[in-house]
């Protein structure tokens, strides 16, 4: 294979497409995120981001700025919109191929198995068909990691420009936890730059050498002294990086705070700071959270016995060098500071996935990887699971059945496409030679994960896809008619409608009824779980995941409630 990279990008495109166009948007993440950056466009607002009609601070612009992008070049539609994120997943699979370069430029295997590495991660490889910021922040921290090797290998300014650029973009792409990413590798330099570490213990030793030979022991304090002057000018520079980030953030927040007021501005200079650190317990989990989520992360590659092999027989005291100790020494920091933090998402922790994957690909490369360890016998346990994942996809859709507790919703699974997972399986064992091993592994996890949405898609679709809903409130304001929602409201119909106007979100009972008594031609939509006790059937109900969403009028709404207090 002449250009293994090439060739994964090009299947990469096309996993993602499949992916892309026979799911729905998901609620209600993806549906919001597109809503902020519709409202975006149609206000023609790309200084404070607004979702429903106020502003939100709850995520930099970045995204919803590359979505406006997209929309400009190619008119607004869906398809550009849910493309970014995966086009940085493509450019992460070429920055990490960059930085392995950068790191073992002798080791032209790992260049070449890094990428492989990172989308043979299923997680990866469906996590990046999502509309998500993760994949552009994962993209800015292997940039940042690349400035700080350019800047320990001679080229100073350049690398300290690049560690600047990417933690400014970064902080507009996701927040200043950019830094929390970037910076350990540039603060505990001297842990990894051993051979600077023992220069300077040469130079202590022979400069206690005396009166032997004085002139050789003013030399070593010489070079000491500019051992000394370096790392001083290391961290002057990652200061100056540091503020050069803040500067490219703050060209933003501050026009951005002046305008959007007060309690935007304390939301997006407190709230994405120290207040998400602080205040993280919104999704709390235990301290072993990522210890467990990390090795599921790494499937199917823990299963691949092919790396194991090149684990253990890793010369890891001889093959220690300063990239690999990089590498190491930030996973484990990251995956300490994650740790201690109490809110936990799994993708929260994504760009740990390539500095494994720069890890496997310098442990690999030295193990020859497309010879020694290309053993059939090796691949058994991956194609095994991917069999068993094919399998399970065929019963599914017939056990509500034979099996009156089996979930009804499994009968609308396409689990046919699990042939194609039984076949991957087996050609994964059997087909030709085992020349390009990580590569056929590669490929068969893009298989995985672009079957898996092949199967879930009709159900995604009759649980997740708001556009109906979203349609039929469209044409109700093109009418005139003023919409509001009982409930917690996230924007799911913004965009998917095409809405020019918000939708009010009411809470409680009593403001649902004084809304009811100021619009009389309006329409309130809610959740099945939350019924009016009325006898007169709803304008119209959507499915939505095991619920419905039904719209009433407000005729129907004020009548309950006069019958509700006559009782």
């Amino acid at each position: 294979m002449k250009s293994p990279l090439a060739c994964i990008l090009v299947l990469w495109a096309l996993g993602v497409i499949f992916c892309i166009s026979v799911r729905p948007l998901m609620p209600v993440d993806e549906t919001r995120y597109l809503s902020v950056a519709w409202e975006m466009w149609i206000h023609n607002n790309w200084l404070v981001p607004h979702l429903n009609g106020a502003p939100y601070a709850h995520k930099p612009p970045m995204l919803f700025w590359l979505i406006n992008v997209s929309w400009a070049v190619f008119g607004v539609n869906e398809f550009s919109a849910r493309m970014i994120a995966p086009i940085f997943g493509a450019l992460n699979l070429v920055m990490v191929s960059v930085l392995a370069g950068k790191l073992w430029p002798e080791k032209t295997d790992a260049r070449v198995l890094a990428p492989l590495f990172l989308v043979g991660s299923s997680y990866f490889a469906g996590y990046g068909t999502l509309t998500y910021f993760d994949m552009l922040q994962s993209f800015f921290a292997l940039l940042g990691w690349y400035g700080v090797q350019t800047a320990s290998q001679g080229r100073v300014r350049w690398g300290w420009a690049l560690v600047g650029i990417a933690i400014g973009l970064g902080i507009l792409s996701k927040g200043p936890v950019i830094l929390l990413y970037i910076l350990p590798a540039a603060l505990l330099a001297p842990l990894w730059q051993k051979r600077d570490q023992k220069n300077t213990a040469a130079l202590d030793t022979l400069a206690s050498i005396s009166p032997v030979d004085q002139q050789d022991g003013e030399d070593a304090r010489d070079d000491r002294q500019m051992t000394h002057r370096r790392w001083k000018g290391w961290y002057l520079g990652l200061v100056v990086s540091v503020l050069l980030g803040a500067v490219i953030a703050l060209c933003w927040a501050v026009p951005a705070g002046i305008y959007g007021g007060e309690e935007y501005r304390n939301a997006i200079f407190w709230g994405q700071t120290a207040g998400r650190m602080v205040d993280s317990f919104a999704h709390v989990e235990p301290f072993y959270y990522y210890l467990v989520a990390l090795p599921l992360m790494l499937l199917p590659w823990l299963l691949w016995g092919g790396l194991w092999r090149g684990i253990i027989g890793f010369r890891w005291r001889a093959g220690l060098d300063d990239g690999l100790r990089m590498v190491l020494l930030i996973i484990v920091v990251l995956m300490i500071a994650f740790s201690l933090i109490s809110g936990k998402r799994v993708h929260y922790i994504l760009p740990v996935l390539p500095l494994i994957s720069l890890l496997l690909a310098r442990v690999i490369s030295a193990s020859n990887a497309l010879g020694v360890m290309a053993r059939r016998i090796d691949l058994v346990p991956i194609a095994v699971f991917v069999i068993l994942i094919g399998l399970v996809a065929i019963i599914a859709p017939f056990l509500p059945l034979y099996f009156a507790k089996a979930p009804v919703w499994l009968a609308t699974l396409n689990g046919w496409w699990g042939l194609v997972l039984v076949v991957a399986g087996a050609v994964l064992i059997v087909a030709g030679p085992m020349r390009g091993v990580v590569y056929r592994i590669a490929i068969v996890n893009l298989l995985l994960v672009v079957t898996v949405c092949m199967i879930a898609a009709p159900r995604l679709n009759i649980d997740y896809d708001m556009r109906p809903l979203a349609e039929y409130l469209k044409t109700q304001q093109d009418e005139g008619r003023d919409i509001a929602y009982w409930g917690k409201y996230h924007a799911q119909f913004q965009f998917l409608g095409r809405l020019q106007r918000p939708i009010q979100m009411l809470i409680s009972h009593d403001e649902m009824l004084d809304w009811a008594k100021n619009h009389p031609d309006g329409e309130i939509i809610a959740r099945r779980d939350r019924p009016l006790d009325a006898q007169e059937r709803p304008l119209a109900g959507f499915d939505y995941k095991n619920d419905r969403l039904l719209i009433w009028d407000i005729q129907t709404v004020l009548e309950n409630a006069a019958g509700v207090l006559a009782r």
